[in-house]
């Protein structure tokens, strides 16, 4: 069953790009990820909305961006505040404007 998960990272748009690239997910979508998008909130920090074919492959997923944080100093070493939703429908325009 695929998940959508909403993250609030903690991290700067510079910091969430820099760890992006680390992970090596800045241009290419790891196994089980089908959307990622990476927004400012007003407080200059960024939230990402994903949608995955499973939550197993999220977490693993997110373990491996949460030692890369650890490793770059970016945050604490925790994993940020993530909530879990069973994905209903997912509607995309293509060829949609970033």
């Amino acid at each position: 069953m695929a998940i959508c998960r909403i993250i609030e990272t903690g991290a700067t748009p510079d910091e969430y790009e820099r760890v992006s690239e680390k992970v090596g997910a800045r241009d290419n979508p790891p196994e089980g990820g089908q959307l990622h998008i990476a927004a400012k909130g007003d407080d200059g920090l960024v939230r990402i909305i994903e949608v995955w074919d499973s939550r197993e492959q999220a977490e693993a997923f997110g373990e491996k961006v949460r030692a890369t944080r650890l490793e770059m100093g970016v945050g604490d070493g925790s994993m940020p505040p993530i909530e879990y939703f069973e994905l209903v429908r997912m509607l995309a325009r293509e060829n949609a404007p970033a």
